[in-house]
């Protein structure tokens, strides 16, 4: 574990004083039901079990013991104050740590000696794989609670940088960059984390329930793994992962939560869920059709003597809804051909900025027919 200075106060030591005023931050280790106001000053707190007896619980030592390095790695200062039983018990779950600065004299007794022991077997765990989530829970905890930004968002409005996200990773995936993916999946964690930690915060769920419940949902799918249910190939059990997903009310609850979903996400599922009913186009070509008529009232509106924004928006809308009939009946991925598209332009862009600066032409001043000219010149090589 790494060094940080960890001071363990309690009520015997009247001399020492809490660095409420130094300016420095510092974590608060205190037993449950301590008025926590009067610590305001303190960086994250840490309220302890009552009972000395408890915090000897394995559950509780390791989360404690998970909070301390935590607040060490991002504090620097950890001041633990407690009566002295506790005092004794974290003097034994704490002493073998390099940062201990001050610690009570306390003659050691049974929990003492019992939470040494404890110690040793639990500190080799804490900042592995096994209190690697919880060190991330706890930081988003700890900016829920210290960062303004971090404090108003909701829901709601997180759910654009969560759409974002997303599709950062599968551009990492289509990039093949290891090192970007690595990076974009840590982002995305970070919004399924801040999104678990809003739901506690309101008496929801928590990170873990979120994995338990997905542990739940993929053992309930995979009977041909975890049950006794035979399935020989990838079709069969997609197959019964659909039948799955229906027994679960999946189907219907995944369309009423359509909002949720990216607004091109959004769009196909509306489409899909028209055609189920029969209501749809007969082919690409009919939709293509439709889509002409659409472009045509576009450029009504935009021709229109008073353009009306609204309208315009609407027309507008109206045409890129019926691009995604048109990708949706042709068998394009419309996602796909966006970030195709999306690509191609800014590859074709950069050349034009290349070559720009190669012919000493400024973009910014030059005139549409220069611009053409740069663009057709990127286009064509």
């Amino acid at each position: 574990m790494e060094e940080y200075e960890i001071r363990i106060i309690t009520d015997q030591d009247p001399h020492l004083q809490l660095p409420i005023h130094s300016g420095r931050r510092f974590a608060l280790a205190v037993p449950a039901g301590t008025d926590t106001l009067v610590y305001a000053s303190a960086s994250s707190i840490r309220l302890l079990p009552t009972s000395a007896r408890t915090l000897l619980d394995p559950v509780e030592a390791i989360a404690f013991l998970t909070w301390i390095r935590f607040a060490g790695r991002h504090y620097g200062m950890i001041v633990c104050l407690c009566p002295v039983d506790m005092a004794s018990v974290v003097a034994g779950l704490l002493g073998r740590l390099p940062g201990l600065a001050h610690a009570p004299t306390i003659e050691a007794d049974d929990l003492t000696r019992e939470a040494i022991r404890l110690a040793d077997v639990l500190l080799p765990l804490v900042g592995s794989q096994y209190t690697t989530v919880e060190e991330f829970r706890l930081l988003i905890a700890d900016l829920r609670q210290n960062c303004p930004w971090d404090r108003l968002q909701t829901h709601e409005s997180l759910l654009d940088t969560l759409l974002e996200e997303s599709y950062e990773v599968a551009l990492a995936i289509q990039r093949g960059s290891a090192d970007n993916l690595e990076e974009e999946l840590g982002d995305l964690l970070l919004q399924v984390f801040i999104q678990s930690e809003i739901a506690r915060e309101e008496d929801g769920f928590d990170i873990c329930d979120v994995v338990r419940t997905a542990d739940d949902k993929l053992t309930f799918r995979h009977p041909h793994v975890f049950g006794s249910t035979s399935l020989a190939s990838s079709d069969q059990v997609l197959e019964n992962w659909q039948k799955l997903k229906v027994l679960e009310g999946r189907k219907k609850h995944f369309v009423d939560s359509a909002k949720l979903l990216s607004s091109i996400e959004n769009a196909l599922l509306s489409q899909e869920t028209a055609r189920s009913d029969g209501f749809d186009f007969e082919s690409a070509e009919q939709a293509y059709g439709k889509l002409l008529e659409e472009t045509s009232e576009l450029r009504e509106e935009l021709n229109a003597p008073s353009r009306d924004e609204d309208a315009l928006a609407m027309e507008l809308g109206d045409v890129l809804f019926s691009a995604l009939n048109v990708a949706r009946l042709s068998g394009v991925n419309p996602v796909k051909a966006l970030h195709h598209s999306f690509d191609k332009f800014r590859d074709r862009y950069g050349r034009v900025r290349d070559y720009a600066k190669l012919q000493q032409v400024d973009i910014s001043t030059a005139p549409p027919e220069e611009l053409e000219r740069l663009w057709q010149l990127a286009k064509n090589t």
